[in-house]
């Protein structure tokens, strides 16, 4: 594959907006000076997925995913570096040359997953073609979607196709096209023939062959798999044939549609879910933009987290199939769990949303939906206090079964409507509805890992729940606002290990709070952010901060070798008359080196607006920089002294010492006291100096 040039990523670095590529797969809101999401590489209720534009860095407090703009797609994405690049290029209309013609694989990167999105997307344009280029694919497929309603531009967005009614068609094509075999197997396209005993007979042919086609899109686009519909009438043969599991499909974490829905449903702050493929079609092609489907699948954790992404409101669409209803009760309860607002809409019996909306057109079908649209709790409630209402034994579980749903939801005030719903539906007293909801709660099965408890739950005998360490670590104490321009100075927190894991809250990383830095390292941290966070700017008139720090500093190695690696580098560019840019070390080789500069650049706390709307004057980071450098300076000194210091005594209690060694040593370790006292007084009054 052709080597992408440095002034082309340079470029792509550029161009890329790091708020415009994140906010194609999470809503941003503004917090201060960064920007705050619920982070799409792990399941959360509260936002601590941060973007800091300024710095071009985003970071996950809660899972520690951090990096730039390309990290962000290489990620999200799980595709390669240069992949990423790509995306990106296309995206902002960046041209890349290449340097000749080569096989499709080596075009892209002769790996496996590169090579499998390359085949299927090769597939999906082969059975598009057949579906409006031959007479079978016309006189059968085109005529089936057509008899569908299904007009030229539904077809052209998804993409449909067409698979001839022959053993090898897709084989030889692809074949002469120059793709491999192993690929066409591994994504499914293509298959063993196996003898009587499984034993491989050495010849294939194809999975899909006389159905039209509906390719999965992942949600950047690219072609993962296939679902394939039959139009013959045969009761031994699957209506519905889908691509296996791959390295680049997986059921469990894509939703059909959701390429061409993510935009509408982040505008509508709304999306539709159906079940079936021609649901999305029909509902798209009518108007109803912001819909997906499971694909016939239970839904998953996975499809929820994917949902979540654009937004919080989920209303889904039912066929009026009681059996089917019943059926999908368990991943309704799934949307709950995951935070989501779920609403219901049931059609009549014997549609679906596909069938309906072709009978009654687009405006009264939207009119239904926004009528009929129902709560879900409610509509669960009803539903079986309707099947239980003469039996009490059913009416009992009945009841049961909607305090489970009702456990899922995270939200305690949403719990409590829900209860009191709940009593009302069924004639009960309200209290004795909230007493079999704690009961409900105290037993395993019933309960969830998440779900708030109404009585307190013994704590280990280990760790007793009424401990100050328990209490801190449950229960973190809000930061003052002078705490929060500390750590905002210092980037760093102070004090015990302790002290450390309470000021990183709750939705800390779990790595940070089981290794919490140590002193050294967090002096080290701290200067060394300063270094690369405001290298370029006036520390005193004609004095940066990269020289002030530097100069400062010379004498004094950094221990921990990732930051004296980056120091190095940047006081060798500093001699070559070069400045710290954090754009341009964004770019670095090192991933450890870009990951920690992505911590540098990203901060877990924002001061409160509150202080700016009162016009109470606080001083930012860069307003303090002389301070911020003459406390870290003065601090990573002091902590060389104590650990000096610690050494002197370590040798006082050698016997194998002399008299005269003693001497020195102890002489030392006085120098040393009288040192770290006086470092600890400019500590105390150290002041910003007048520029």
């Amino acid at each position: 594959m052709a080597r992408i040039p440095k002034d082309i990523i340079d470029q792509i670095y550029h161009t890329a907006d790091i708020l415009e590529v994140v906010g194609d797969y999470v809503p941003l809101k503004r917090n201060g000076q960064n920007y705050w999401a619920c982070c799409p590489f792990h399941n959360e209720k509260s936002p601590s997925f941060s973007v800091a534009p300024a710095k071009g860095f985003y970071k996950c407090f809660g899972c520690g995913k951090s990096g730039n703009v390309v990290n962000f797609v290489m990620d999200v994405e799980g595709s390669s570096y240069p992949e990423a690049l790509r995306a990106l290029a296309k995206k902002y209309g960046i041209s890349i040359p290449e340097e000749e013609e080569r096989t499709p694989e080596e075009q892209l990167r002769q790996n496996e997953r590169d090579s499998q999105y390359i085949v299927s997307n090769w597939a999906k344009d082969h059975y598009h073609r057949l579906l409006q280029n031959t007479d079978e694919g016309m006189g059968v497929g085109y005529a089936y979607l057509k008899e569908r309603g299904l007009n030229l531009g539904t077809i052209q967005t998804f993409e449909l196709g067409y698979s001839l009614d022959q053993w090898d068609d897709l084989l030889k094509a692809a074949e002469k096209a120059g793709h491999q075999l192993k690929y066409l197997e591994k994504t499914g396209l293509v298959v063993q023939r196996q003898d009587d005993q499984g034993q491989d007979t050495g010849r294939r042919y194809d999975r899909f062959r006389g159905r039209v086609m509906f390719p999965i899109h992942n949600v950047s686009g690219r072609v993962v798999g296939f679902g394939a519909r039959t139009l013959k009438r045969d009761d031994k043969m699957a209506k519905y044939l889908n691509s296996p599991e791959s390295d680049i499909y997986h059921k469990s974490d894509v939703l059909y549609g959701l390429f061409q829905a993510r935009q509408a449903i982040r505008h509508e702050e709304l999306c539709y879910l159906v079940e079936g493929y021609l649901d999305v079609l029909s509902l798209h092609q009518g108007g109803i933009k912001n819909v997906v489907a499971s694909s016939g699948t239970s839904l998953t954790e996975g499809q929820i987290r994917l949902i979540k992404r654009y937004t919080d409101n989920v209303t889904v669409l039912y066929d009026g199939d009681a059996a089917g209803i019943k059926a999908s009760l368990r991943g309704i309860d799934l949307l709950l769990e995951g935070g989501l607002n779920v609403r219901v809409v049931l059609f009549p019996d014997g549609d679906d949303p596909d069938s309906y909306i072709r009978k009654v057109g687009d405006q009264r079908f939207a009119d239904y939906v926004e009528n009929q649209s129902q709560d879900f709790i409610a509509f669960k409630t009803t539903l079986v206090a309707r099947e239980a209402s003469a039996d009490p034994i059913k009416k009992a579980e009945a009841i049961r079964e909607v305090l489970q749903s009702i456990a899922k939801v995270p939200d305690g005030l949403k719990r409590q409507v829900f209860l009191q719903q709940t009593a009302v539906t069924f004639g009960f007293d309200e209290q004795v509805i909230i007493t079999e909801y704690n009961k409900l709660l105290k037993t395993p099965a019933a309960g969830r890992s998440n779900t708030p408890p109404t009585t307190p739950t013994p704590a280990p005998a280990s760790r007793p729940a009424d401990s100050p360490s328990a209490l801190a670590a449950a229960n973190p104490r809000p930061l003052t606002p002078e705490e929060e321009i500390e750590m905002a100075m210092y980037g760093v927190t102070h004090g015990s290990e302790e002290e450390a894991s309470q000021l990183a809250g709750p939705t800390a990383g779990l790595a940070e709070l089981a290794a919490p830095l140590d002193v050294l390292t967090q002096c080290e941290q701290a200067v060394l952010r300063l270094l690369v966070l405001y290298g370029p700017h006036e520390v005193q008139p004609e004095v940066s901060v990269a020289h002030y720090l530097l100069s400062q500093l010379d004498g004094t190695p950094l221990q921990n070798p990732l930051y004296a690696r980056l120091w190095a580098e940047c006081r060798e560019a500093f001699l070559q008359g070069q400045l710290p840019d954090l754009r341009l070390l964004a770019h670095h080789e090192d991933a450890a080196i870009r990951s920690l500069l992505a911590d540098f650049a990203t901060e877990r706390y924002d001061l409160s607006p509150n202080w700016r709307i009162k016009d109470i004057y606080v001083p930012t980071e860069l307003n303090l920089i002389q301070l911020a450098c003459d406390n870290a300076i003065l601090r990573l000194n002091k902590c060389h002294v104590q650990r000096e210091r610690q050494q002197c005594l370590t040798q006082l209690q050698d016997n194998q010492l002399d008299s005269n060694e003693q001497l020195n040593v102890l002489l030392r370790y006085n120098e040393l006291t009288k040192l770290d006292g006086q470092l600890a007084q400019m500590l105390g009054t150290v002041v910003a100096r007048n520029s």
